[in-house]
């Protein structure tokens, strides 16, 4: 596993500052874990384990550059709680805990900031560690 600064405050942060963090985000996670594979057409991805430089370790990065995205996996141990996850980034719970067939797949939090949705899952049925973190561009309406 590599060392580095990179934190997962870091994370959950930098794409609330709008694209330019996501793009931040996304460079350091290239710069710090080399080894991305690319996927057509334009889409990187990246299998861990790689450790922040606060001790929680990532299983996988995908990173979707036309789209500015990032998909993240945590590991469990050690394990990152949701409510301080919550607390770095200003996420509220989703009141959904179910999907459509009635399954439960962890609880949900979001947090939107500069035009970017930042949202993350818990492990199903105890929803004591984050299990992913996921960045995606809020989608303007046309009106």
């Amino acid at each position: 596993m590599s060392k580095n600064t990179m934190t997962i405050e870091d994370l959950l942060r930098w794409p609330l500052e709008g694209p330019a963090g996501v793009a931040k985000a996304g460079a350091e996670l290239r710069r710090t874990f080399p080894g991305f594979r690319p996927l057509p057409p334009a889409d990187l991805r990246r299998d861990g384990p790689m450790q922040l430089g606060d001790g929680y370790i990532l299983s996988f990065v995908w990173i979707g550059v036309p789209s500015e995205t990032l998909n993240i996996g945590l590991e469990s141990e050690p394990c990152l709680s949701p409510t301080r996850a919550a607390e770095i980034s200003k996420a509220t719970l989703s009141p959904v805990f179910q999907d459509a067939h009635g399954v439960d797949r962890g609880r949900n939090y979001d947090a939107k900031g500069n035009g970017v949705r930042v949202s993350f899952t818990t492990t199903p049925e105890t929803y004591r560690c984050v299990t992913s973190i996921n960045v995606h561009p809020i989608k303007r309406t046309a009106r």
